[in-house]
Order: C-alpha cells, then sequence, then structure tokens
C-alpha cells in the first residue's frame, strides 16, 4: 500500500508506518532536532490525510517497535 496524499499539486509519500506517524504528530522541538517531524505543515497535513484512510489492518500487519524477548529476572 503506498501511503502518499497529494496537497496542491504536491506529492507527499511516506516510506513506512514509523515514518507517517512521526511525520503526522504535532511539532516537537526533540522530534525535530532527531530529523523525525514533517518539513512543513503542508506534509503534517497530508499525513494526517494519510494516516485517517488508512485500515486499521495496516496497523496490525507491521510492526513499528521492535520488540527484544529478555528474559525476567524470577
Amino acid at each position: 500500500m503506498t501511503l502518499s496524499h497529494s496537497i496542491r499539486g504536491v506529492t507527499y509519500t511516506f516510506g513506512n508506518l514509523r515514518d507517517l506517524l512521526a511525520k503526522a504528530s504535532p511539532p516537537r522541538s526533540g522530534d525535530e532536532l532527531a530529523g523525525l517531524s514533517a518539513a512543513s505543515a503542508e506534509e503534517r497535513v497530508a499525513a494526517r490525510f494519510v494516516l485517517a484512510d488508512l485500515p486499521l489492518g495496516h496497523f496490525l500487519a507491521e510492526a513499528i517497535i521492535r520488540m527484544n524477548r529478555m528474559k525476567l529476572p524470577g
């Protein structure tokens, strides 16, 4: 599934769900310093449009955070 949306003739494409969620979230200084936030308000809006149209199954199919198998003490 292509994660993209066009606004005023400019198409914004997001590589994966993690990138999409980062770009759709409100601007935060830490995200900007890490290079994760949207480059513009238009890109943020485009990400939100894509996120709104994304079926729930896509969230279930794509891992956002990799879980490490750790042994718990005890």
